[in-house]
């Protein structure tokens, strides 16, 4: 009776250690901006924020962005919480109707639109 409790209270222990060292593993997203090409052959700057569990995608000057079915990257909006694969509830951006442009290829028309819309924005 005293080994099973022993092997029982060992058990518990290495699942918590293991559930703990899982955790620390999240390794942040890389910040660095990166080129992303529009199925129309536009090219889009981009910057990834968050980890392996969780991300999303901004301009280089900071607006949200997502991918539609498309495969366009367009300004985006936070969508309602969702759980993710392990439980934890998450928002996550969801696209507008608008494809992304980097700032200098913007139109003014396309500025109003974001500041009418209020797309999220993201300081770096």
């Amino acid at each position: 009776m005293i080994m099973k409790a022993q092997t029982w209270v060992i058990m518990t222990i290495a699942a918590l250690l293991l559930g703990a060292v899982q955790t620390i593993q999240a390794v942040p997203a890389k910040r660095t901006p990166f080129e992303v090409v529009q199925p129309n052959g536009d090219t889009l700057t981009v910057r990834l924020v968050g980890d392996e569990r969780w991300h999303a995608h901004y301009t280089a000057d900071g607006y949200l962005i997502a991918q539609n079915k498309k495969g366009y990257y367009c300004y985006a909006k936070w969508g309602k919480e969702q759980a993710d694969r392990n439980g934890v509830m998450r928002q996550y951006a969801k696209p507008t109707c608008k494809k992304a442009h980097d700032a200098n290829k913007r139109k003014k028309c396309e500025n109003r639109w974001l500041k009418r819309h209020k797309i999220p924005t993201r300081e770096f």
